[in-house]
């Protein structure tokens, strides 16, 4: 009867099995395997040519540039996406008028469809038409004209601000449900002992974030590395190659020249690299616990 039971339970999830194979191991072994050849996008001819897209892509001067824009991207994603939503999260934490309303208010950023986000913002940041760029314009700039996403200082600093608004309240959302775990009576016997708000949140707070902290930096981390869609739809990785990160060179690689075995080979390039980065994340940055 165990038997049976068990090879029923196997049977069961079969299905399972072959839709994740068919998903996810087939498009990556293919992957792999396309970046031993020298194949155009949609041609049915292919040249076996060993490591020799490995080669050419790291003789790549832009793909050099792509990885320092990537590491530019993730890093200042992080730097915000990791301190900002802490002090969101303690403020929402606090027990005021309305505070569902803002609550529930300020997941909306996350909800909004990147697409429709990305598309409206282009708009605004445009200047004469766009009504952020005529309010720098008015402000900030003494009337002259000046278009954030055309300059290759601002463009990717401007990104990486929107691409944060959109990831907030998910930060938030994961902090404040770590913070409510707190017992607030280690607080009461901190305050009796005189410890003022900034030393209760340095011996208390943070220490006992650490563990979600460290989780909402693994998260930000993956989907910032391989962000494609907010960067293509405003910048297409432009102006020139200040804003193009690996991603979006990959897509240039394959679907604007063709080239995807080279591709390929980026792709399977920034695979190794995630795994590498995400193991050492794992294994040196988790926090102990005491």
């Amino acid at each position: 009867m165990s038997l049976f039971r068990t090879r029923k339970q196997v049977l069961l999830l079969v299905p399972q099995i072959v839709l994740v194979a068919a998903m996810y191991a087939y498009p990556v072994v293919r992957t792999v395997v396309q970046s031993f050849y020298n194949v155009s996008f949609g041609s049915r001819q292919a040249e076996g040519v060993g490591f020799a897209n490995y080669r050419e892509v790291f003789r790549d001067q832009a793909f050099w540039e792509a990885s320092l824009s990537s590491l530019y991207w993730t890093a200042g994603n992080l730097a915000v996406q990791l301190t900002v939503p802490i002090f969101l999260a303690l403020l929402l934490n606090e027990q005021f008028k309305g505070m569902s309303l803002a609550r529930a208010t300020f997941m909306l950023p996350w909800v909004v469809p990147t697409v429709a986000f990305a598309v409206c913002m282009r708009w605004m940041l445009l200047p004469k038409i766009g009504i952020v760029g005529e309010a720098l314009s008015a402000t900030l700039l003494s009337g002259r004209q000046f278009h954030v996403l055309g300059n290759g200082g601002w463009a990717m600093p401007t990104l990486i601000l929107l691409n944060s608004w959109k990831f907030l309240p998910f930060g938030t959302l994961m902090i404040l449900a770590a913070l409510q775990t707190i017992p607030r009576e280690i607080y009461e016997a901190a305050m009796v002992d005189g410890a003022g708000a900034a030393r209760r949140f340095r011996h208390i707070t943070f220490p006992l974030l650490g563990s979600m902290i460290w989780f909402v930096g693994f998260l930000a981390f993956s989907w910032n590395f391989n962000t494609f869609d907010l960067i293509w739809l405003m910048t297409q990785g432009g102006p020139g190659t200040a804003t193009q990160t690996l991603p979006v060179l990959i897509y240039r690689t394959a679907f604007k020249t063709m080239r995807l075995g080279e591709a390929s080979t980026i792709s399977v390039i920034v695979a190794g690299l995630l795994a590498v980065l995400g193991l050492i994340y794992f294994l040196k940055m988790k926090p102990r616990e005491e």
